[in-house]
C-alpha cells in the first residue's frame, strides 16, 4: 500500500470534523439565497461534500506547484500559470537561499520488507544543512513539500518511511539504492502575494519556509518505527471493518442418536 495512505488511515486527525463542519456552514451561508432553489436533499448533499470539494481543489493546485518545481529544478526554467506563479518564485528563492542542490527529485521508492510505496519530493544537499564532511561521504537531505494551509508533524512518518525504502526506480525502470538520509524536512511552500488567501494563509511566513523533523539518521529511525506503528493500525482498521457484520443464525436441531 502507499506510504501517504497507510499514514492517513493510521494516525487520528481530531482536526477534520470541526474543519469540515466549518467548510459545511461557510458554504451554507454563502450559498444562502441558492439553497431554497436547490431542494432538501441536492442542497443537504452538496453541503455535506463541501469539504471534499476544497480538498480536491487544494490538491489539484499541489500537484500543479510540485510539477512546477521539479520542473524548475531539473531545466532552471519552467513557464507558470500566472495563478501559481507566487508559489514558484518563493520556492525558487528558497533553494538559492538554503544553497539546495538537488540530487534526486519526485521518485517512486518502496519496501518490499515491510510492504509499502510511495513517491519523494526531493533529496538534496547543502552546506547550510549538511556538513562538507558528511556531503563528501555521501549523504544527503530529504525535503518534502507541502502546499497546505499548515504543516505537521506527520510529515516526519512519511519522510521516514521514504529515506528507509529499500530502492528507487530510475527512469528506465530499474531499481537503485537511495543516498543515506542524514536529516529530514518539510518545506511550507506559500504564495509571496496573499492577496485573494488572505484566510488560509494568514499569520504564515511568505513564499516557502523551511521546517525540521528529524536532525540525525537516528531520530529518522525514531520516526521510522512511529510510521510502522501508524501502518499496523491501518490495516488492523482494514480488518476490524470485516467484523461484526453478519449475526449468526441459530444452528438447526440436530437429530439425536
Amino acid at each position: 500500500r502507499g506510504g501517504t495512505g497507510l499514514i492517513s488511515s493510521g494516525v487520528p486527525k481530531p482536526l477534520l470534523v470541526p474543519w469540515a463542519a466549518k467548510v459545511a456552514g461557510k458554504w451554507a451561508l454563502d450559498n444562502y439565497d441558492v439553497i431554497p432553489t436547490m431542494g432538501d436533499e441536492l442542497a443537504l448533499k452538496t453541503m455535506q461534500n463541501a469539504w471534499q470539494k476544497q480538498r480536491d481543489d487544494a490538491g489539484v493546485q499541489g500537484t500543479a506547484v510540485h510539477h512546477y518545481a521539479e520542473a524548475f529544478m531539473r531545466h532552471g526554467e519552467v513557464d507558470v500559470e500566472p495563478h501559481l506563479a507566487g508559489f514558484v518564485q518563493g520556492f525558487i528563492e528558497f533553494l538559492e537561499k538554503w544553497q539546495i542542490t538537488p540530487v534526486l527529485m519526485e521518485r517512486k521508492v518502496a519496501n518490499r520488507t515491510d510492504h509499502y510505496s510511495g513517491t519523494f519530493d526531493l533529496f538534496a544537499t547543502s552546506p547550510l544543512l549538511l556538513t562538507l564532511e558528511q556531503i563528501a561521504d555521501g549523504w544527503v537531505v530529504q525535503i518534502d513539500l507541502k502546499t497546505s494551509k499548515s504543516v505537521y508533524g506527520e510529515t516526519a512518518l512519511q519522510t521516514a518511511a521514504y529515506a528507509k525504502a529499500e530502492f528507487y526506480v530510475d527512469d528506465d525502470g530499474y531499481e537503485r539504492p537511495l543516498p543515506k538520509v542524514y536529516k529530514t524536512f518539510v518545506a511550507h511552500v506559500t504564495p509571496l502575494d496573499r492577496e485573494g488567501d488572505n484566510e488560509r494563509y494568514e499569520g504564515k511566513p511568505l513564499g516557502t519556509s523551511l521546517y525540521p523533523l528529524a536532525e540525525s539518521p537516528e531520530q529518522i529511525d525514531e520516526h521510522y518505527e512511529w510510521f510502522k506503528h501508524a501502518m499496523a493500525t491501518a490495516k488492523a482498521s482494514a480488518a476490524r471493518d470485516k467484523l461484526a457484520r453478519v449475526p449468526l443464525e441459530l444452528p438447526e436441531e440436530q437429530e439425536a442418536f
